[in-house]
């Protein structure tokens, strides 16, 4: 559409829902004939939230506001008659009055749902100080309390002020509460800033003509509204009652009991205290209990007749009894804490909401803690109404009186089937059958008992339910006993009455040498698993127990030993038979993987124990902690993903590729709350999709606690004395109303059991609104498998859902999706955290592949516009998030899709039973990131750079040279004082903007990532990271910024003609000095994907790493470099990959031509923090041939004062002119100086007629408004066809916003801009760079930090903001 008609058509804008924090909560109670719990009002941003709590739905959202955020809510009671209420929302000085309507609509015959409208009723003038409380009183009368501890009366009939009474005491709050039900009643509790209370009260004073009341503020107030009535009525007055004075910190939150009785205050000092107030003629206070707890400041509390709830900074809420001993604590938000609580006595129902987005919904009963004497911490216990909780001996214990001794039976393991039946094994070598009555009885059957009567020291279960087998046995218990022997025992009938079916036994390793023996649900019932303290594992084949034989040793044989290449015990496996490959863990974090041939499996010929060597290796997957639980998961052909657990309290993803024989770590979540996670499920429907896990059940110190994974929520807490003592538990499709925990004591098993039928209650806690960032985010950005989607393009019905990835200061980087039809967001999910929690500064998304010719000559297989990879694969995606401590993360965009293959399993081949049921692999088409790669260097890129740097020119004729010509080395005179100098403050340095482009050279397998970072000490870096080896190395630097760069962008502009393809490749820098730099990196780019693609580097190169945790894991040491990856090759060093075979002497493979190209190379890698330590151990002499020239690139132009201060954002838009054979580009920022910067410049392709012009180096001046600019720089290089950037237009809105613009964006014909002013402004670019204002919305987010924007159709836009929270507007043309 040209600019003309732009101009003309009427563009709208809209705002969506606020994700970000939660400021207000209020519940609103329908008639119990309606719903059986109440609804919820909740304050986000400028918007009200309605929530019924008994779907656990939001019904609909309400904007209150324009840049106010809301944070007080009130309502009235609500009217029976015509279900209409009240409701009060007051944010910072304003306060409006609202008429809350509900109306019952039938869907259908049996349901009906509730239609709500919220009209305005009134909008009270701007107070002079903030409002801290309202409260309804009696003939329909309003009193708002102020910050200035005065309080208001407003008559809502005639909308007009009635009275105006200051307290007594004239001082700033920070909180105040009122309560009573008309004037004569009102209390007021005035929190003050010098960290006391204030309790007065108003009064009726007759027997004075004057009053206390101040008629200057009320006649102020009223000046600018006729309907305000002139405050005569001169007959109230303030007066004190009494003055708390205990707390040692500001006073965040007050609030009274419901007869006006007692007080409950919470404060920065981390305490709260219970105050009585008697209101007699002595006026005295009693200070109650003071509550101890939380170890950071509490923001909010609630009391009632039996219990206090408090809230706080720590992201804990606890509930507390009258007598000041703490009942329950709850941890599930994250971030800045819990901002607000609310407990409604009636439904026993805690709400609790936070800066991170999530409101969660507990309930309470009463007794709130039930304590069973099992000799636990009774505050952390967590019991669910409705749990069952028993206790039970075995048979031969209940005979034996007294302690027990050494020859006493106690329980040595135990297993649910299921929620009423447990098998349990003893050290007399018995296996019982326990079956769990609904009255906590327990029948016992023993089944059998081991030859010798030797303990049991290992039991696994195999059960019908659980498995694929297709045979008449229900379940097969396999036990070990400590004289090595193996029993395996088939049980049939049903629980009431089981029978053993069969029994064999067989001797399988030495006394005290089994220690385990495991199932394979994919493997069936016909094979079983043994291990040995040295980390040999080995496979049994289990005949047909139906058939007559003599022998038990005839039923069995052995079909292979798998050793472990580290000679330790074997915790945890899991096999894929279609895959061929056998995974397990041991017991110092390490994943061992070996080949499982089908041959092997399905050979019925009598076999020998094969000793099958380990196909590769993973050491330090948990770090050094046990591996607990392993589940493999076929990806595609050739391809499966793995998924470990571990006492490290992470979830590991790791993925095998059988062509390329790779073992790579792709993903990890960490749960604090847990410090061993045993297992994670997932409902039925994603069994197959590994990365979606919704429980984790592990323990976090003496408790078991099974955890909700997608609402971050916990679901039981049972103080048990760890995860040594025997345990079993069972979960059912819904956790939170379905589990049972089992463990024992001494000689006492301990039953809880919570199973409710289907159907039933509402499952608790639940979580309302998504769980989003706990903190500020300083940046987003769309995310996208396909490119781009024009302005003028026709909408697809893909494009309706967007995708976002944030970065936030915790560290935490997140994947949220936008759900544009239903104008609200989706889902929420954690890719991952930056090493140590490192604040994310920047972030950016790269999908299109750029193609580098082989031959710079020619290309004839390149036709025009052709600019994806040749190889038909999937193209790479990349997100790319840098931060504080200089860490640099990159993540991989997963394809889930899946081959459409029939799944054949061993037991359908032996038996050859015909179901007629074809079993098929699930399909996910989520999108997610696996982690990539990170990258910390240890020697700041400046100090090399400062050190000795070249010419680029100069640099690239070395490159360009032959291999094996010596390379310049840094010298080491007079560089020692600059390193200690520079690595005193090394720890402050951070990565502030970043950048980043995908490049491939044509016929090469090798994708090269390049990144541009900008760094706290004012200098730039280009690196590269190599795919799929996952290398990191040091291009170039680019020269030093007087001042650091506050913001990158990136252009590759490409030319075509008939013989070529010729990309240009810029990079455009804005720093705090007001400054825009732009740099020709196209030599370095090209020089560099050239000479890596001419390289076998994966033949030299362990690439395999883990991402740090911080928690004494071990793991995230970084790869070696190329130098000691090839010359230090030894077992065990470091978290790399290996493979079955390989050997020390490697470097004997490598070419002498190879050899001397990969040398150059070696010197521009990155080392590790391993390989660091190494070096600093060598002598002086081989540390300088270590370190490696870096080459400088200048700058092509540096415009000054671009901005009046720093330049806090940059965009870059570019336009292929056909008609002229050139490049348009758009370049907008925005700064500290509130200034909006637009300039556009053009590439061509040089000319005899442009070389003959004469070129002018003098900056451009951006003071001016508008100006034409029409100077040339030449970025001519030797090895490419010569461009010409030439300066065209300029256009500068000093006063865009009225405060720092924070984000912009544009596509060449829309420039978006927001700034700390909340608004988000819409300009239209002119065909000579100038910008008119279109369109301006008041948005939600405080303090915006970032603005990223898509076209996602035909003239419809999406601009996503973020800050202290996230919020997506949209820009479009309404449809004729």
């Amino acid at each position: 559409m040209a600019d003309s008609q732009l101009k003309q058509c009427q563009w709208n804008i809209r705002s969506s829902q606020y994700l970000g924090e939660i400021s207000a909560l209020c519940f609103l109670h329908l008639p119990s004939h309606l719903s059986s719990f109440p609804f919820l009002l909740a304050g986000t941003g400028s918007q009200v939230l309605l929530y019924d709590l008994e779907s656990s739905m939001m019904i609909k959202s309400f904007q209150v506001f324009e840049g106010i955020r809301v944070h007080g809510l009130i309502c009235s009671l609500l009217d029976n008659t015509t279900l209409a209420c009240k409701v009060v929302v007051c944010g910072e000085k304003r306060v409006k009055l609202f008429n809350l309507t509900f109306e019952l609509v039938s869907k259908s015959n049996t349901q009906s749902e509730f239609c709500v409208d919220l009209c305005l009723i009134h909008s009270l003038p701007r107070f002079t100080h903030w409002v801290l409380d309202v409260l309804f009183l009696k003939d329909h009368c309003l009193a708002i309390g102020c910050s200035d501890n005065s309080v208001h009366v407003w008559d809502m009939l005639k909308f007009s002020l009635v009275l105006q009474v200051p307290s007594p005491d004239r001082c700033l709050l920070y909180s105040m509460r009122l309560w009573g039900d008309n004037l004569e009643a009102l209390r007021i509790a005035s929190g003050t800033i010098y960290n006391e209370i204030i309790v007065w009260k108003v009064i009726c004073q007759h027997d004075s003509p004057t009053s206390t009341s101040s008629v200057k503020g009320c006649m102020n107030l009223s000046s600018s509204n006729s309907n305000f009535a002139k405050c005569y009525d001169q007959q109230y007055k303030a007066v004190h009652i009494c003055r708390l004075v205990g707390h040692e910190g500001s006073i965040f939150r007050i609030v009274w009991s419901s007869n006006g009785v007692k007080l409950v205050s919470v404060s920065d000092d981390r305490s709260a205290r219970i105050w009585t107030i008697h209101d007699h003629d002595d006026r005295r206070e009693i200070v109650g209990p003071v509550l101890f707890g939380h170890s950071a400041r509490i923001w909010d509390c609630c009391i009632s007749d039996h219990l206090i709830v408090t809230a706080g900074e720590d992201c804990t809420c606890r509930v507390w009894g009258l007598d000041g001993k703490q009942l329950r604590m709850i941890k599930e938000h994250i971030g800045r804490g819990i901002w607000r609580c609310l407990y409604d006595p009636n439904s026993s129902l805690l709400v609790t909401a936070g800066f991170d987005s999530a409101i969660k919904v507990h309930r309470l009963h009463t007794p709130v803690c039930k304590t069973l004497d099992l000799g636990g911490d009774a505050d952390s216990e967590d019991i669910i109404e409705g749990a069952q909780i028993s206790t039970t001996c075995i048979p031969n214990s209940m005979e034996h009186a007294g302690l027990m001794d050494s020859k006493s039976e106690y329980v040595r393991s135990l297993y649910f089937k299921c929620e009423d039946t447990i098998y349990v094994a003893t050290n007399h070598g018995y296996l019982y059958h326990a079956l769990l009555s609904e009255t906590g009885d327990v029948k016992w059957t023993e089944l059998v008992r081991v030859n010798g009567e030797v303990p049991i020291v290992c039991m696994d279960l195999l059960s019908a339910s659980l498995s694929r087998n297709n045979c008449s046995i229900d379940d097969w218990v396999a036990v070990g006993d400590g004289k090595g022997n193996m029993t395996v025992v088939g049980i049939t009938g049903n629980p009431s009455s089981p029978k053993v079916a069969f029994t064999f036994a067989w001797p399988a390793g030495a006394e005290r040498q089994l220690l385990g023996t495991y199932w394979c649900k994919s493997l069936g019932c016909r094979y079983v698993f043994t291990t040995d303290p040295r980390g040999v594992l080995k496979l049994w084949r289990l005949y047909d127990p139906l058939i007559s034989v003599c022998q038990d040793s005839q039923r069995i044989s052995l079909i292979a030993e798998f050793p472990s290449s580290f000679g330790i015990r074997i915790m945890c496996l899991d096999a894929s038979f279609e895959e061929e490959v056998l995974v397990c863990g041991d017991l110092r974090g390490n994943l061992i993987l070996f080949p499982l041939s089908k041959d092997l499996l399905l050979c019925t010929a009598a076999t020998s124990g094969v000793k099958i060597s380990p196909l590769s290796y993973f050491k330090g997957a948990h770090g050094i902690s046990t591996v607990s639980n392993i589940s493999v998961s076929r990806l595609s052909h050739g391809q499966v993903e793995i998924r470990t657990t571990g006492a490290d309290g992470c979830i590991c993803y790791l993925e095998y590729d059988k062509d390329q024989e790779s073992f790579e770590f792709i993903g990890m979540k960490q749960l604090k709350e847990l410090s061993l996670i045993e297992s994670v499920s997932a409902d039925f429907k994603s069994a197959d999709d590994l990365a979606n896990c919704n429980y984790a059940a592990g323990f976090a110190s003496t408790d078991f606690i099974i955890w909700n994974l997608m609402t971050e929520a916990k679901v039981l807490q049972i103080p048990c004395g760890g995860w040594r003592r025997p345990h079993s538990y069972y979960l059912g499709d819904v956790p939170e109303m379905r589990n049972c925990f089992a463990y024992v004591k001494d000689e006492i098993i301990y039953i809880h059991r919570h199973w409710l039928p289907g159907g039933g209650k509402t499952k608790f806690p639940r979580n309302l609104h998504l769980q989003f960032h706990g903190r500020e985010m300083h940046s987003l950005c769309f995310v996208s498998e396909n490119s781009q989607v024009q302005g003028n393009e026709e909408e697809n019905l893909v494009d309706k859902s967007s995708w976002i990835a944030t970065g936030c200061e915790d560290g935490t980087v997140r994947l949220t999706r936008f759900a544009s039809e239903m104008e609200n967001w989706s889902a929420s999910k954690l890719l991952g955290e930056h090493v140590g929690g490192s604040a994310v500064r920047s972030i950016c998304f790269v999908s299109k592949t750029h193609i580098i010719p082989s031959d710079v000559s020619s290309t004839p297989g390149l036709e025009k516009g052709q600019n994806d990879t040749s190889d038909g694969k999937q193209n790479t995606c990349l997100l790319v998030s840098v931060g504080a401590k200089r860490v640099l993360t990159t993540w991989l965009l997963r394809n889930r899709s899946l081959d459409k293959e029939e799944e054949i399993y061993p037991e359908q081949k032996l038996n050859r039973c015909e179901t007629g049921c074809k079993p098929t692999v699930k399909q996910c088409s989520s999108m997610s990131f696996r982690w990539l790669s990170t990258n910390m260097p240890i020697r700041s890129p400046s100090m090399e750079g400062k050190e000795k740097t070249v010419s680029a020119a100069n640099k690239i004729s070395s490159l360009d040279s032959d291999a094996k010509t010596e390379s310049i080395f840094i010298e080491k005179e007079g560089t020692k004082s600059k390193t200690c100098l520079v690595n005193k403050y090394e720890d402050d340095w951070r990565y502030l903007a970043v950048t980043a482009f995908l490049v491939k050279c044509a016929g090469s397998r090798l994708t090269v990532c390049f990144v541009v970072v900008a760094c706290s000490d004012a200098t730039l870096t280009l690196q590269a990271l190599v795919l799929p080896h996952r290398l990191w190395f040091d291009v170039a630097i680019l020269a030093s910024m007087p001042s650091p760069v506050l913001a990158l962008q990136h252009a590759v502009v490409p030319f075509y003609n008939l013989t070529q393809i010729s990309s240009t490749y810029l990079v455009i820098s804005g720093a705090t000095d007001g400054s825009i730099a732009f740099w020709d990196i196209t030599e370095s780019v090209k020089t560099f994907v050239q000479r890596v693609s001419s390289l076998n580097i994966e033949k030299f190169i362990d690439c395999q790493k883990r991402p740090r945790t911080g928690r004494g894991s071990q793991g995230g040491r970084q790869w070696r470099s190329l130098n000691s990856s090839m010359s230090k090759r030894r077992f065990g060093g470091d978290s790399v990959t290996r493979k079955a075979g390989d050997v020390d002497n490697s470097d004997s493979n490598i070419t002498p031509d190879t050899s001397s190209e990969l040398n150059d190379l070696q010197k521009r890698s990155k080392n590790c923090s391993q390989a660091k330590h190494d070096t600093l151990l060598e002598p002086e002499t081989s540390r300088t041939d270590s370190l490696a020239e870096i080459c400088e690139i200048q700058p092509i132009r540096v415009m000054n004062n671009v901005h009046q201060s720093g330049v806090n954002c940059l965009h870059v838009s570019g336009d292929f002119q056909g008609s002229e054979n050139c490049y348009l580009l758009n370049i907008v920022s925005g700064g500290d100086d509130q200034a909006v910067h637009c300039l556009q410049l053009k590439l061509t392709l040089s000319s005899t007629e442009l070389d003959a012009k004469v070129v002018t180096s003098e900056t451009i001046r951006s003071t001016i408004q508008s100006e034409s600019i029409e100077n040339i720089v030449d970025c001519n290089n030797k090895n490419q066809a010569p461009n010409h950037i030439r300066f065209l237009n300029q256009y500068r809105i000093p006063s865009a916003h009225s405060s720092a613009i924070k984000g912009i964006w544009t596509d060449g014909t829309w420039v978006f801009s927001t700034g700390l002013d909340q608004r988000i402004r819409c300009w239209l670019v002119g065909e000579h760079g100038e910008l008119t204002e279109h369109a301006l919305l008041i948005i939600s987010v405080p303090e915006p930090e970032a603005l990223d924007a898509r076209a996602c159709g035909r003239n419809h836009y999406q601009i996503a903001i973020s800050g202290r929270g996230m919020q997506m507007v949209e820009f479009f043309l309404p449809k004729q």
